[in-house]
This record gives structure tokens, C-alpha cells and sequence, in this order.
């Protein structure tokens, strides 16, 4: 177990045929490849040790973990007029309030990459082979799910197609309202 807080991801690579631990709040020199679990979590957990030390031998501070910091609950956000309006419109349509709309899809957004993210295709970046951040494909009829998310008129479609019963193929969404449907 890590002392400092910091959070391990682990995946397995069937490609390498080996597990992959990484600290993402450290960036991506934080990981180890071993061909079991408790090998790789060995090796970052002495990996961040070693971060620590360097940090203060160089009189550098690391980022403080995210799990110990205090979070107030709010994030300000800056949207496009068209975004902002067909927002409004969405709530409206829904019969809910705009925060609980945009609480929603965050929620509905978050849950939905956490459960298509790969560790280990993240940690390949590492390696040579992996990915920019662009160009993965998504679930929905093989469109480029970060290209989506750079169009905001895309992202409303993409949103509302989690929606079960809306959108291509149905979606997987939750039921929204504001009424006892939390």
C-alpha cells in the first residue's frame, strides 16, 4: 500500500501478456509492467518512493494527491452561446433545473468513459505504441468519441443518445427527472 495517498491504477496488457500499475497523478514515468499483480504493484509503489525522495532532494514539491484535498463542489464553466442555449432548452424539455441537467450528464458523461477506460491503453503511451488522447473509437456507431466531444453540438447528440430509448442502438443512460428519480 502506497502511504501518500496517491492512487494506483492497475490493467492487465494482453498484449505484452503483463500487469501495468500507474500513478496517474505523477504522470506517465509513474508505472511498472511485471507478469503479475503484486510484481507491478511492487514496482510503483518503489517507483513513487523514489519520486518522493528525488522531489525533496531537489527541493520539489510533487502534486498533492487528489483524494486529500477539499473540493467545494463547484466548477465554473465557460460553454458556448449555442451550448448554453440548447441546455436550457434540454432542461426546459425535461422539466428540470439547468444545474440538475448539466450534474446529470457529468455524472451520466464520467460514469460512462470510468467503465470504457483502459489502463493499460493509457499506459502504452508509455511504450511507444499507444495513443495520443485522440482517436480512440467510441460506442456509438464508430464515431471518434473525443472528436465528438470537441463539437458541441455533438456532445448534445452523443448526450442525449445515452438515453434509453433515444439516440442510435438506445443508449445507456439513466432516467432523469427531478422528481424522486435520483
Amino acid at each position: 500500500m502506497i502511504p501518500d495517498g496517491y492512487r494506483v491504477v492497475l490493467g492487465y496488457d494482453s498484449e505484452g501478456e503483463e500487469f501495468v500499475a500507474r500513478v496517474p497523478e505523477l504522470g506517465e514515468q509513474v508505472q511498472a509492467r511485471a507478469r503479475t499483480r503484486a510484481e507491478a504493484l511492487q514496482q510503483v509503489e518503489q517507483q513513487v518512493e523514489d519520486a518522493i525522495r528525488m522531489a525533496a532532494e531537489k527541493n520539489d514539491k510533487l502534486p498533492e494527491p487528489i483524494d486529500a484535498r477539499e473540493f467545494s463542489g463547484q466548477v465554473e464553466l465557460e460553454l458556448s452561446a449555442g451550448l448554453h442555449r440548447e441546455l436550457v432548452f434540454q432542461a426546459a424539455q425535461e422539466g428540470v433545473e439547468l444545474r440538475q441537467l448539466c450534474q446529470e450528464i457529468l455524472a451520466t458523461g464520467l460514469a460512462w468513459r470510468q467503465q470504457r477506460t483502459r489502463p493499460v491503453e493509457a499506459a502504452q503511451q508509455g511504450r511507444g505504441g499507444g495513443r495520443s488522447g485522440r482517436g480512440r473509437r467510441g460506442g456509438r456507431g464508430g464515431r471518434d468519441y473525443f472528436n465528438i466531444m470537441d463539437d458541441k453540438a455533438s456532445f448534445l447528440e452523443y448526450v442525449r443518445g445515452l438515453e434509453p430509448g433515444r439516440g442510435r442502438g438506445g443508449g445507456g443512460g439513466h432516467r432523469r427527472g427531478g422528481r424522486g428519480n435520483r
